[in-house]
């Protein structure tokens, strides 16, 4: 997601772009960090949800809590990075994300699990291509 969020950046300067990115998808896509970085988009933000698993597809663990997020971000030329541990802590500094010049990151460590009532997808991912590019036109 990272990268189509990118391009939507570059694509629509003027609009604030929002990834929402798990620390799994972010590990097996380092590179992805330095090409934010280097383009610098000011509009991008980057929301790292991360619970040191592969949450969606059954809860593998990853190393989300050994990795310095933040200090990558930052040396790939992230301008601002945040991390939070509690609600209090995401309280306090999404302001500050939602504030600074991109590209920025927040990560938030949370608890592995999800809802016991969270529903699933009902659109096939053709359907959800032709929606998504349907709404950046």
């Amino acid at each position: 997601s990272s990268q189509i969020a990118l391009g939507v950046a570059m694509a629509r300067p003027e609009k604030d772009v929002f990834c929402l990115d798990g620390d799994g998808a972010a590990l097996m896509h380092l590179g992805g960090l330095a090409s934010i970085g280097a383009i610098g988009p000011k509009n991008y933000r980057h929301f790292l949800v991360n619970n040191a698993a592969h949450d969606s597809v059954g809860g593998q663990p990853t190393v989300g809590f050994d990795v310095d997020f933040r200090a990558i971000a930052k040396a790939c030329g992230y301008k601002e990075v945040y991390l939070a541990e509690s609600v209090e802590e995401l309280e306090a500094k999404l302001p500050h994300f939602m504030n600074a010049e991109g590209p920025v990151l927040l990560e938030a460590r949370i608890a592995i699990g999800a809802r016991k009532d969270l529903g699933r997808p009902t659109m096939s991912p053709k359907d959800l291509k032709h929606a998504f590019m349907g709404s950046m036109k």
